[in-house]
């Protein structure tokens, strides 16, 4: 048998739910309201310092609601409630006071809720947006002006020609009109100088012309056929009925034409003909007789020829009529025709052709007067057949009061713009101001777009197209629908807001606009479509290389880049980098994205049962380069969020009886991460229903606990060099049931609830300014705040002080009243009595000022003690031996009042309280604390495995704890070991 004795360096591991023999040196099997520390060893913790009571005051906080918190900055940190009717309610975290919460609403309908669980907040800068995962988004009723979209054209004149006729259609449904045109003509010089005289050979009226045979002589004086009178060449317009006048040698004559079928019958049809007769004659010498009675004359001989200029409408094969030309008369008939099948059953405007020859000036103002003429049945008039008509430059626009379209069959006179173009390139460069255009490009409808024309100076003429969202498309996301704002204003209070664009002022100074959720401007269904979270709920907002993110079902919606209220693209035309992002997560299993949380390689996005990675491969973060890759299948408790814990991330799993706690490291953009449950040493520690999560990356610390339960699981850990030196876990008791809990800045605040009201507590886990202290060491009461009782308040007979309960205090736990002023009743204790709405200590307390609050016990359970040794990495406990253990001491940091409690087997409990210092050993006026480190022995004389030692503190004092030596008799009964 040998003495021995072995030194564990601290009690800082934390609590293990392993058997005692697999413990490593330094785990024990409870820790409760204590913190280890990797620098001063094991703490007891920090007190609960009160805040405020939220229930005492003008807005209440309510049985059930979603807490939230927000930081602003050290000077500025507030704690919030929702509460189920959609009523919130905020307080500075620290001062306790109740700050106003405007409305701008007018209603809670958005914030309504059942489960706590589904309010989500998100706060950037003074901005907390809220989200209430229970409300499906919508689009608005609100669309994109109609305007006069399809109601209107713009005819553009090209260019200026001459011999063309400028030809339009105008339509609105389906049916068809059947236009005629000539195509060849025939004419035939019927009566001229040869054949319309009278037989003296001389002139007669015009209408006895046609039937005389005789050739004129000198009796038709300068008409006489000698002088080939006619010869002549013209360009006829034939409209059926038209009037037409021939200047000839005999006098101008007008006539009307009259156009018969090849029956002799007037049809009164034939419109536009146009065509040129040239006759060509020369006088010839003609010789009669014989001899001395030879007689020579001169006779004319003429020659025809035609040109059919334009075909005109509504000619029919065989139609034909008569004309004057120098006297002349022809018959000019149809002999063919072509037919053309066309929509335009509103105006088929065939106005007359340009002239025929360039001695005639042709201007736009004529060309577009014959169109307006055709539209309106006038050349001047605005309006007219149900068109209004409008001249732009070298165009007309055109309306109706219901959607038409149009056409020309010549294209390149004119351009006609009605509701479609097949390319850019054939929009006008002066329109009206405000007509809409659908570009179509080509028969996908993916790149289609609409582009609205803005005159310069808003004005008509002159101008740009630029990209319109479709006329009559929702434009607008439901504001009523989608998270509200939550501002942080100017005055220190805040502002429930629509994202609406809406203003406001304080103390009659305006404000800064309200962001609004942006609309469609470009593009419809297709090539800008709405955001796939519309028609679902929202689980989650995010905020990820400068965009805000939204997750809803599988997708993932992003904003524009610093345009954190854009769903929708910039241009219908092509992608560009700064467009929405809009991508889902493919699994065999279902993929509902929960949450999220920003790592170096990208967005670590978390369903119920799987892991993603939203990511990009090039620098550039956009539609075209985003992916999502599947990175492990790990249960998430998606009630919680995923915290940060510097460089890797932990979450919650609540899939089996108890809940687990896994942290992901070496997490990249390809391959998959290295996956810990750090719960494994306390697999049944926690509960399933683990809600509440809070860290601090600072302190490394992580707390986790359950709504409405008094217990505070806590987990710190500090890494060195990519290697993890401690990894404790531990658990407090809170004075009340736990509602809520944060971290801001190395400050833990939590909402407890006692006799149905909320008490804010501040646990400071490193001390600050505003903590409670004793010679540089802390207090540790609950509740822990500072009175000053009156002069009367203490009864000599009773020798008890009694004064009013302050505020805030309602839980009947035992509490305890400590002074901490310096003076002569420098760390004077005494136990404090709740009687009724009074507070009774025992002895004379009038006059002073001085801390209560609620006692707890800092609770430190060994594990059974053996003799161990090191193997490699690992630890190994000789549980074969036979170990008897004389005593154990422990070093103890700075400390006030103990005790220790041996549990020993077949023996009563035997339990001693230790005060360090001792009475007058230490300096009048001073806390009797010991800050040095000092050791103290405990007596324990059994087998290890008989033996059960439990360390605890009460009393406001400190109680730490460097480290623990054992010292007994050790023997290996002889055996070796192999």
């Amino acid at each position: 048998m040998a003495n021995i004795t072995q030194t564990i360096p601290a009690l800082t591991a934390g609590i293990s739910q392993q058997p005692d023999e697999k413990k490593i040196p330094g785990q024990v099997k409870d820790m409760v309201n204590a913190i280890p520390d990797v620098t001063q060893g094991l703490l007891k913790r920090p007190a609960g310092k009160f805040v405020a009571s939220l229930s005492d005051g003008s807005n209440n906080s309510t049985t059930n609601g979603r807490w939230f918190h927000y930081y602003r900055d050290e000077n500025e940190q507030y704690i919030g409630q929702i509460a189920q009717n959609g009523v919130i309610k905020m307080w500075d975290c620290l001062t306790g006071a109740e700050k106003t919460v405007v409305n701008a609403i007018g209603n809670n309908t958005y914030l309504t809720h059942t489960n706590d669980e589904d309010i989500q907040t998100l706060t950037l800068n003074d901005f907390t947006y809220l989200n209430n995962r229970s409300i499906t988004t919508e689009m608005d009723t609100t669309t994109e002006p109609l305007g006069n979209f399809q109601k209107e054209i713009f005819i553009e004149l090209k260019s200026l020609s001459y011999a063309k006729q400028y030809a339009v259609n105008v339509f609105d449904d389906t049916s068809t009109s059947t236009v005629s045109t000539v195509t060849r003509i025939s004419v035939d010089l019927q009566k001229s100088s040869n054949n319309y005289c009278d037989s003296s050979g001389a002139m007669v009226a015009r209408n006895s012309r046609a039937s005389q045979s005789t050739r004129c002589d000198e009796s038709a004086g300068d008409g006489r056929d000698a002088f080939a009178p006619n010869v002549g060449t013209r360009i006829f317009s034939i409209t059926d009925g038209a009037s037409l006048t021939d200047d000839a040698v005999s006098g101008s004559h007008t006539y009307t034409v009259d156009v018969k079928d090849s029956g002799g019958n007037s049809v009164n049809r034939g419109v536009n003909l146009y065509f040129r007769i040239a006759t060509t004659g020369q006088s010839v010498p003609f010789t009669t007789g014989s001899g001395t009675s030879q007689t020579t004359t001169y006779q004319a001989r003429y020659t025809t020829t035609h040109d059919l200029l334009h075909g005109g409408e509504g000619w029919q094969e065989g139609d034909n009529f008569t004309v004057f030309m120098k006297d002349a008369i022809y018959n000019i008939t149809v002999d063919s025709i072509s037919t053309s099948v066309v929509q335009a059953n509103l105006a088929l405007v065939r106005p007359q052709p340009t002239p025929f020859d360039t001695e005639t000036t042709i201007t736009a103002e004529s060309i577009l007067g014959d169109i307006r003429k055709g539209l309106t049945g006038s050349a001047t008039a605005t309006t007219g057949n149900g068109f209004t008509v409008t001249q732009i430059g070298t165009g007309l626009h055109v309306t109706r009061s219901a959607v038409f379209n149009a056409s020309t069959p010549v294209g390149e006179l004119l351009n006609v713009v009605a509701s479609k173009v097949n390319d850019v390139g054939d929009l006008p460069s002066q329109c009206k101001h405000g007509m809409v255009v659908e570009v179509v490009n080509s028969v996908a409808e993916e790149d289609n777009h609409y582009v609205k024309f803005f005159g310069n100076n808003d004005k008509d003429g002159e101008g740009t197209w630029e990209e319109c969202a479709k006329p009559g498309r929702l434009i607008r996301l439901k504001r009523s629908k989608m998270p509200v704002l939550l501002i942080r204003t100017a005055d220190g209070n805040f502002r429930l807001t629509e994202l609406d664009g809406s203003t406001y002022s304080i103390g009659g100074v305006t404000q800064p606009a309200v962001p609004q959720w942006d609309d469609a401007i470009v593009g419809d269904d297709v090539t800008n479509p709405e955001p796939s979270f519309i028609g679902k709920s929202i689980n989650k907002m995010l905020f990820f290389r400068n965009r805000f993110g939204i997750l809803a079902d599988e997708n993932i919606v992003m904003s524009r880049p610093g345009d954190f209220t854009n769903f929708f693209g910039k241009s219908a035309i092509q992608l560009v980098a700064s467009d929405p992002i809009d991508i889902s997560a493919s699994s065999e299993y279902p993929a509902i994205l929960f949450d999220g949380i920003q790592v170096n390689t990208g967005l670590l996005l978390f369903s119920k049962n799987q892991q993603f990675m939203l990511t990009t491969d090039s620098d550039v973060f956009s539609p075209t380069t985003a992916k999502i890759n599947a990175l492990s299948t790990y249960n998430f408790n998606f009630a919680t969020n995923p915290i940060s814990l510097g460089t890797t991330v932990g979450f919650l799993d609540n899939a089996g009886k108890f809940s687990r706690f896994f942290e992901m490291t070496q997490i990249q953009r390809e391959g998959e991460p290295e996956v810990l449950e750090q719960s494994a040493v306390v697999s049944r520690l926690f509960e399933k229903d683990l809600k509440l999560i809070s860290n601090s990356r600072e302190n490394s610390v992580i707390f986790f606990s359950e709504e409405g339960t008094s217990t505070l699981y806590g987990y710190r850990y500090f890494d060195n060099i990519r290697q993890r030196k401690l990894a404790a876990w531990f658990r407090w008791t809170l004075t009340g049931t736990i509602q809520y809990h944060c971290m801001q800045d190395d400050n833990l605040f939590v909402v407890v609830r006692n006799n149905n009201k909320d008490q804010l507590l501040k646990y400071s886990i490193k001390m600050d300014a505003n903590t409670f202290a004793i010679a540089e060491n802390r207090v540790h009461l609950d509740h822990l705040m500072s009175v000053t009782t009156a002069s009367n308040t203490y009864n000599a007979t009773t020798n008890k002080t009694t004064f009013p309960k302050p505020t805030g205090i309602e839980s009947t736990s035992q509490m305890a009243a400590y002074d901490v002023d310096s003076g002569t009743e420098l760390g004077r204790y005494g136990l404090v009595t709740i009687n009724g709405s009074n507070l009774e200590i025992d002895g004379n307390w009038s006059s002073q000022t001085f801390l209560i609050g609620h006692q707890f016990t800092m609770e430190v359970k060994l594990p059974t003690i053996y003799y161990v040794t090191k193997d490699g990495e690992s630890f190994r406990s000789d549980t074969r031996s036979s170990t008897i253990i004389h005593r154990v001491k422990f070093g103890f940091g700075p400390l006030g009042i103990y005790e220790t409690t041996l549990s020993r087997t077949g023996r009563v409990d035997y339990t001693e309280t230790f005060e360090l210092t001792a009475a007058d050993i230490y300096k009048a006026n001073a806390a009797g604390i010991i800050d040095d480190n000092i050791l103290r022995s405990i007596p324990i004389y059994d087998r290890n495995i008989n033996a059960q030692l439990t360390l605890k503190s009460t009393h406001p004092a400190p109680a730490t704890v460097h480290h623990m030596t054992w010292e007994g008799v050790y023997t290996n009964n002889n055996y070796q070991r192999v």
